[in-house]
């Protein structure tokens, strides 16, 4: 039998986006550049686009991986999900985060246990719900910073503690200048999928913000994003209560059932840092936003 290696962050699925604004994830455009492959202001919608090229690097904590033989029902405002039909393979117990940069290959931290061999339908991957994102981007015109400056050149910098991203908030904090500068990293909690009129959604079903109703959201074809409490319930707000969100997990379909045989050796987790970032006119119109841009993730055995 050959042996059980270890899980690669390869930097090549992942999109992550939840600006305040956008309602739908699968809506969200990539934004519009010119010959100079500078965003063009004008043309970037206020709900969002997706700045691709914009991420130098990308900080996320995996806490716990399985693979299930059958769908796992997602959670529920009364109950946590149903893991029975999976099988735990990673464990992160101290909650390390990984940071990567586009096109680096890391390994995730924690404790890594081959799973039995079978076949498996879906991955129930569980994340801390802060999320660091360090990315710059070039405007075609001189426009604010959210948080400070003006200039074409915009980037996100650090801030002391992680911004909330709840319902009916937002967070500017990009700095624009006249020269190119160096990002910082942009640490945010993500409390809120998709909020546009002040409905708490805890939920994203197959990329779309879904708030629950009669305590579920719906069964994902393809993947389900979930914030859950601190006992894995689905959330019901996005703080100050006791089910309020502390976590955030997600059900994953492969797109063909994967196979644990005598023969595989890896299992490859893919992200992808450059098309994680999200842009946005605010201010009136004079100014820009940059942050997190839904979640999709795959996992390869080998």
């Amino acid at each position: 039998m050959k042996n059980f290696k270890y899980f690669i962050l390869f930097l090549s699925l992942i999109t992550i986006f939840e600006i305040t604004n956008s309602k739908d994830a699968n809506a969200v455009p990539i934004c519009e550049t010119d010959a100079n492959s500078e965003i063009i202001y004008a043309r970037t919608p206020s709900t969002g686009c997706i700045a691709v090229g914009a991420a130098t690097n990308f900080e996320i904590t995996v806490k716990e991986i399985y693979l299930c033989t059958t769908a796992p029902v997602g959670p529920t405002t009364s109950a946590p999900t149903d893991l029975s039909n999976c099988e735990n393979i990673l464990t992160n117990a101290s909650a390390t985060a990984t940071s990567f940069a586009a096109g680096e290959d890391v390994n995730i931290p924690g404790t890594f246990k081959r799973p039995s061999d079978g076949t498996y339908s879906h991955a129930y991957v569980k994340f801390d719900n802060v999320v660091g994102i360090t990315a710059a981007m070039k405007f075609d015109t001189i426009i604010n910073g959210g948080g400070s400056g003006r200039g074409k050149f915009c980037r996100t910098v650090v801030n002391s503690s992680p911004a909330i991203q709840k319902s009916s908030q937002g967070h500017d904090l990009s700095v624009c200048a006249t020269t190119e500068t160096p990002p910082g990293q942009l640490t945010e909690t993500i409390k809120q999928f998709g909020d546009a009129d002040g409905t708490f959604r805890a939920c994203a079903i197959n990329g779309s913000p879904t708030a629950a109703v009669s305590g579920a959201c719906g069964v994902a074809s393809t993947a389900g994003a979930y914030l859950v409490d601190t006992n894995g319930k689905l959330a019901t707000a996005s703080e100050n209560v006791s089910t309020a969100v502390d976590d955030f997990h997600g059900i994953l379909s492969f797109g063909s059932p994967q196979k644990v045989t005598p023969d595989t050796t890896a299992f490859t987790v893919r992200f992808d840092v450059t098309n994680g970032v999200a842009a946005a006119k605010t201010g009136g119109g004079a100014s820009a936003y940059i942050g997190l841009g839904p979640f999709d993730m795959t996992i390869a055995i080998q």
